[in-house]
């Protein structure tokens, strides 16, 4: 049937899966699908689309250890899965109006290790550098689902939650695309916001609730009645040697994630992507020169942090792009170009008129043909003053008058 089916479908199986590389709590498993149900906006008149869910499961006990939603995917969707993993999960519910408990919920810390397909989005440049927090990344092979298999199984799962609930409002059935099937755009009547408190809920019910049969126990957890929950294994788990968790602030986090380009360094600041950026402490940069590499935030133009010293705070010189994100300012920098290249044609005009009328001032005045005097005069030059001499105030008071 081909070497594609045979790597997805029919290879033997023959390991333990993921827990020949997640024996501990510290694995965390990344992926994103797109949910089955369409929403509309906050006004409710149009369609907005289907949302798409990202989202961590750690490998060992099968917790959700952060999710993001959000009509936007890619790097952004990670970024905010893994700011939402450092989360007080207590205080983040209660927005909600949802009460846990810590133990619910009990995850604040990065994951040591992540696994990930290979997508465009986990292949990225900002994901590689999460290794700089001391993270390990590991990009699993074509056809190889099984490796990944917890967090394939938590979107099914949580899909499952509410699909059967929700029909007639936007979910989308197995028909879909089908001639002559229903469309279930028109269905559309939840907002983003309701949604997320429905797949919340999905959330709290899988860490507290799932059952998983084929958890490896040993003789210790049987001992001490374990149960068999997500939440209870990862707090089992987070006590045990070999959890990989790291402690990292959430500002730590996005500027490490943060896109990066090169800087220079000249006497108007640093220029970062054709802006320019100052620091009172770097005058000896300014005046040698050179190049540095620096992060930036893409939302916002206002400052950028030098890597190679720990994240130092440059601020954006010119204020006219205060506030904008790049994105504006560089739309802003195009426009000004192509402005003041509209008028490239003006402007020979007009040195064209500026030589006829010079050369015709020029020509109208001949030289003597005995030459003038070159020995400095004196008498000359105070007559030439006295009558160009102007009683200034005296004019003005008789145009006034």
């Amino acid at each position: 049937d081909g070497l594609k089916n045979y790597q997805m479908n029919r290879h033997p199986l023959l390991g333990e899966g993921v827990r020949e590389f997640a024996p501990n709590v510290g694995v965390g498993m990344l992926d994103s699908t797109i949910c089955d149900i369409y929403l509309c906006d906050k006004s409710g008149t149009q369609v907005a689309g289907r949302p798409i869910l990202t989202a961590c499961i750690d490998a060992y006990s099968g917790l959700c250890c952060g999710y993001s939603l959000s009509f936007e995917g890619g790097v952004y969707s990670i970024r905010e899965m893994l700011l939402h993993t450092l989360t007080d999960k207590v205080e983040w519910c209660r927005k909600f109006g949802i009460e846990i408990d810590d133990k619910d919920w009990d995850c604040t810390q990065l994951m040591g290790t992540y696994v990930t397909d290979r997508g465009t989005e986990y292949t990225s440049v900002c994901v590689e550098q999460l290794s700089d927090l001391g993270i390990t990344i590991i990009n699993l092979p074509p056809f190889r689902g099984e490796l990944k298999g917890p967090v394939e199984r938590f979107f099914q799962l949580i899909q499952d939650s509410y699909k059967h609930l929700l029909k007639g409002r936007g979910v989308i059935e197995p028909d879909a695309g089908r001639r002559g099937i229903h469309d279930y755009r028109q269905d559309a009547c939840l907002t983003i916001e309701d949604f997320e408190r429905i797949i919340l809920q999905c959330i709290l019910h899988y860490n507290r609730n799932r059952i998983i049969p084929n958890f490896p126990y040993t003789k210790t957890m049987l001992d001490a009645k374990i149960a068999p929950h997500p939440s209870t294994l990862w707090n089992y788990g987070k006590g045990i040697p070999g959890a990989n968790l790291l402690t990292i602030s959430k500002e730590q986090l996005i500027k490490t994630m943060l896109p990066r380009a090169k800087g220079k360094y000249t006497q108007r600041g640093l220029i970062v992507n054709k802006l320019r950026y100052r620091n009172d402490a770097y005058t000896e940069q300014y005046l040698a020169g050179g190049e540095t590499t620096v992060a930036y935030n893409p939302d916002n133009v206002n400052k950028v942090y030098v890597i190679q010293d720990n994240y130092a705070e440059f601020d954006l010189i010119e204020s006219r792009f205060s506030g904008l994100p790049l994105d504006a300012a560089m739309g802003m920098i195009r426009q000004q170009k192509d402005f003041i290249d509209s008028f490239t044609g003006e402007l020979l005009q007009a040195k064209v008129d500026l030589t006829k009328h010079i050369t015709t001032i020029a020509n109208q005045r001949q030289k003597n043909s005995n030459g003038v005097q070159v020995t400095y005069s004196q008498q000359a030059r105070t007559s030439e003053r006295y009558s160009r001499h102007r009683d200034l105030l005296n004019e003005v008071k008789n145009e006034e008058h």
